[in-house]
């Protein structure tokens, strides 16, 4: 196996241990020597492991001490790798909560601005997605798809790539938090409807180029959203 497939399995081990808790910051790593030893790779491995950790800032190397976890405060929350551990660790509501206080701040903008900006083929384009997240519910992998794309295409509408860049950076993560919100949400169908509905009013406020309304509808769809989330058990 190539050195670079398992530095990056090495990696991953690693990096999961530490954004579950498993290893907590001020931790020490165990030695290179120690890792090599009982991973049975090679020491060039776990020290090009240590660089990828470090080039996320979950460690850093201090002289005489070792390498140590970072404070959280300090990790590159951005980078793909790390939101996807978090994404899947065991602390998985906690993260979805803070994507969800992200939500808050962002996706009322990118709804004033789609209407503000939307063109025909945006119009229409937003349009189809709702049809398919309408006739998808039920489904919770096509939902929490659809689901997606209609979100997609009000970012794409926007006409600001810095937003549409970052909720491609955040598609899997962002995938994770709807494949939760669905699964309580089925407990109950009156509220998968519900929350269908309010995609619907904020359609309609787009489509009608009403920048306030679409922002209002926005906002009052991530207020649904953290009601659900905070109803999910740890």
């Amino acid at each position: 196996m190539a050195i670079y497939n398992l530095t990056d399995q090495l990696i991953h081990e690693l990096g999961k241990q530490i954004i579950n808790g498993d290893i907590i910051p001020g931790d020490t790593l165990p030695k290179i020597e120690t890792l090599s030893e009982s991973h049975g790779v090679s020491r060039t491995v776990v020290r090009e492991a240590f660089k990828g950790l470090a080039t996320r800032r979950l460690v850093k190397s201090i002289p005489k001490l070792g390498t140590i976890v970072s404070p959280r405060s300090e990790w590159q929350w951005w980078d793909t790798d790390v939101l996807a551990w978090a994404s899947d660790s065991g602390n998985n509501r906690n993260f979805l909560l803070k994507l969800n206080e992200l939500g808050f701040a962002i996706e009322p903008v990118a709804a004033k601005l789609a209407a503000k900006n939307a063109t025909q083929a945006d119009i229409e384009k937003m349009t189809e997605c709702y049809s398919l997240l309408e006739r998808s519910l039920g489904d919770k992998d096509t939902w929490a798809q659809t689901d997606y794309e209609f979100h997609k295409s009000i970012y794409e509408a926007s006409n600001n790539e810095l937003l549409v860049n970052m909720l491609q950076m955040l598609s899997k993560v962002q995938l994770d938090y709807r494949y939760a919100t669905i699964a309580s949400m089925n407990q109950k169908q009156y509220a998968t409807e519900r929350y269908l509905h309010f995609h619907k009013e904020l359609l309609i406020a787009i489509c009608n180029h009403d920048e306030k309304m679409a922002e209002e509808k926005m906002y009052e769809l991530q207020e649904e959203l953290a009601v659900i989330l905070t109803g999910i058990n740890d």
